[in-house]
């Protein structure tokens, strides 16, 4: 009995469920279909605005180019029967090209002095319309646009104007257009229900689809209104009556007869004042919403309720098996919050959950054991209460602010106090918890201990700042070291110079004394065997010729002495200078060795001893090297000086050699001359590679020029 009369009642609510919801969807149509109506009215709003204000612009250009024709300025210049015909029929071809009321020209005193509607009752020739401020604004030397009620023809009218300009520039008269209003009346196209209103800026309805409104007032006008709206003389004599039409709300308007309409209205482009007024019928709106619903869901309605009843019977035994999933579901989730709850609180982590005001919601067993509290003495405590006044200030500041503003943070450091007194470092990061809103509201934080990963730390940065140290005092020692070593070189250097100094004046006196004494002993031995020649050749045959070979032996010591101190020490280098030593060194090379030898200098400054005996003995040594090693068949010897700077440069077509090889190297005499080059305060460059030749350039900065001696080159 119970269960019968819960379906009842169940069977009851639903049918009165249904027609509640039937209403409220009728209800929601309808207010959907007024939305959708208020959308539509605003979009047609705009398109017919656009129509209209394209209409009315129609006639700018054409104007334009009317008033810029020839025939215009010439009539009003000299107003001939001949300049008279050509105007008019310009005017008569551009009313039937644009399909106008009419076109007319007026001079500058306002008088229609051509019209395309001469002959006719309403014709406007000679007529003065100076007081129009299209005519005004013309001859002030700007387009206009003008909508009025003619006064001649009594028809409405948009009239575009244009001045005409005289040779010097000036305006003399103006080109009208005028095209009738009722064309836009007709070509509305508008919708059932639909009206329109174009009013100007003191309320007077111009353009209108319901003809009984044209020339009224959207409200009610005082006697000084209807005075000025007369004297202006742009809609006739009046009486300009009120159209009854009232606005209840910002998009709502009724009218006398209790009519109520859906109001829009926006400005009209290039006429600042007037708009346009749409209005749409709120009684065929809600027609057009019902008629539909009621046709099509009547009979439905009905059916519908039987089938409701039957539908509650079933889904009251669906709903005891939802009922029933639903304990099943709720105990399941009571189960897992439970292990939420003992994972939450036994996991080894630092976990915790504030609230946006800071105050600790619930924390985790570890984070207790951690910090040496109880939980009943932390929850609903500030979180900052356990930090250092360091980390409070920057939790407080920083942190929990932008936190709560971005819902996430993650590796920020803190320091806590325990209980004892004891501070540990620990990283922090959370995450928001929101509510369904999304707004939120707690935090669930974790935090790592990191005391002694940062003691560590600590120590690795001491131990980089000893290393550092030490390492700063290995570079000053090494910084000693090499400037002992350098000081070592460079006194080997300038022992080696004075070795080398010391070889150099040997040489040169040795080559003197075999050049004098034992040249001078030989050419004495030379004479007496000489001697002992002619007087042997008259007694004995032998003897002549053996006294006769002993000079020719005599003459090759001779020659061999002079070779040897000549090599030795060139006393041309002395006397002469360095161009004259090579320039003989390389003739005497190619003498002996028959290696075509070319030597070259350019415009050469005398240099001091120490630079021309390097650059002789690095020749020297390079040669012999083309002789002893290279096999060449030609050698280039370049001397050159610029901008204080000299420039040796020995070049073989021989067979090169490996630079990298230390053996050949040394065995070339490469170190012995790259001493020599370093010791006048030069360098050498040795280029070579095998079986394309050997290259050995000497460069030194001349320190001092003492005369200029320019030799031409060989």
């Amino acid at each position: 009995m119970k269960l019968r009369l819960i379906l009842l009642v169940l069977s009851l609510l639903a049918i009165f469920s249904a027609s509640t919801g039937g209403y409220f969807y009728y209800t929601s149509l309808k207010k959907y279909a007024l939305q959708e109506a208020e959308g539509q009215a605003e979009a047609r709003l705009e398109i017919i605005k656009k129509n209209i204000s394209s209409f009315l612009s129609e006639n700018v250009r054409p104007v334009k180019t009317l008033a810029g024709i020839d025939e215009m300025g010439k009539v009003l210049e000299n107003r001939t029967d001949v300049n008279q015909g050509r105007a008019e029929a310009v005017l008569d071809l551009f009313r039937e090209s644009l399909d106008v009321d009419v076109c007319y020209l007026m001079n500058s005193k306002g008088i229609t002095v051509a019209s395309s509607n001469r002959g006719t009752e309403d014709s406007f020739m000679d007529k003065y319309f100076g007081f129009r401020p299209y005519f005004i604004e013309a001859m002030n030397g700007s387009s206009a646009t003008y909508m009025a009620l003619g006064i001649t023809s009594g028809k409405r009218g948009c009239y575009s104007s244009y001045p005409v300009y005289s040779d010097h520039g000036s305006p003399i008269g103006v080109a009208v257009i005028k095209r009738s209003i009722e064309l836009i009346e007709s070509e509305l196209g508008l919708l059932s229900g639909e009206s329109i209103l174009v009013v100007d800026p003191q309320g007077i309805v111009f353009i209108a689809d319901h003809r009984e409104w044209l020339y009224h007032s959207m409200y009610a006008f005082s006697e000084s209104e209807v005075e000025q709206v007369a004297a202006s003389r742009q809609f006739g004599k009046g009486p300009w009556l009120w159209t009854g039409l009232q606005q209840t709300a910002p998009d709502r308007m009724k009218d006398r007869v209790g009519g109520s309409y859906l109001f829009n209205k926006t400005e009209l482009d290039s006429y600042p004042g007037w708009h346009i007024i749409h209005l749409r019928d709120l009684k065929m709106l809600s027609r057009a919403v019902s008629a539909p619903l009621i046709r099509i869901t009547g009979h439905i309605v009905i059916v519908l309720c039987f089938f409701i009843g039957l539908s509650v019977f079933f889904l009251y035994r669906k709903a005891s098996v939802e009922i029933q999933q639903r304990r099943l579901a709720e105990e399941a989730l009571r189960e897992s919050d439970k292990r939420y709850r003992s994972l939450y609180n036994d996991t080894p982590a630092m976990l915790h959950s504030i609230d946006r005001n800071g105050r600790l919601l619930s924390v985790s067993n570890y984070w207790l054991e951690k910090l040496g509290h109880k939980r009943e003495d932390v929850i609903g405590r500030n979180l900052t209460d356990f930090y250092t006044g360091e980390s409070k200030k920057y939790a407080e500041e920083i942190v929990i602010p932008e936190f709560f503003r971005t819902g996430n943070c993650s590796d920020v450091p803190y320091q806590f106090v325990k209980k004892n007194g004891e501070i540990i470092d620990v990283l922090l990061a959370a995450i928001g918890v929101r509510d369904q809103d999304g707004i939120l509201k707690r935090s669930l934080a974790v935090s790592v201990d990191v005391t002694e990963r940062k003691y560590a730390e600590e120590m690795l940065r001491q131990a980089k700042e000893e290393l550092s140290t030490y390492s700063r005092d290995l570079e000053k020692q090494v910084k000693e070291r090499t400037k002992e070593i350098q000081a070592a070189r460079d006194h080997l250097r300038r022992l080696s110079a004075s070795i080398m100094n010391s070889q150099e004046q040997e040489r040169k006196a040795f080559a003197r004394e075999l050049h004098d004494e034992l040249g001078q002993v030989l050419t004495a031995l030379r004479m007496d065997t000489v001697w002992l020649h002619k007087r042997l050749l008259q007694k004995q045959d032998d003897g002549a010729l053996r006294a006769l070979a002993m000079c020719d032996l005599i003459d090759k010591t001779i020659d061999e002495v002079r070779g040897m101190a000549f090599r030795l020490r060139p006393g041309v280098l002395d006397d002469l200078g360095l161009v004259d030593a090579l320039e003989v060194y390389t003739a005497d090379f190619e003498r002996r060795t028959g290696i075509t030898t070319i030597f070259q200098s350019g415009a050469i400054y005398d240099v001091d001893s120490t630079i021309a005996t390097a650059s002789y003995r690095i020749t020297q040594e390079a040669l012999t090297n083309v002789a002893r090693h290279a096999s060449a068949a030609h050698v280039d010897v370049v001397l050159d000086v610029s901008k204080k700077k000299l420039q040796l440069t020995i070049r073989d077509d021989g067979c090169g050699f490996v630079i990298g090889n230390p053996s050949e190297s040394e065995g070339l005499g490469i170190a012995g001359m790259m001493e020599r080059a370093v010791l006048a305060g030069g360098e050498l460059d040795v280029e070579s590679y095998p079986g394309e030749g050997t290259r050995i350039s000497f460069s030194v900065v001349m320190g001092s020029i003492l005369s200029k001696n320019i030799r031409s080159a060989r």
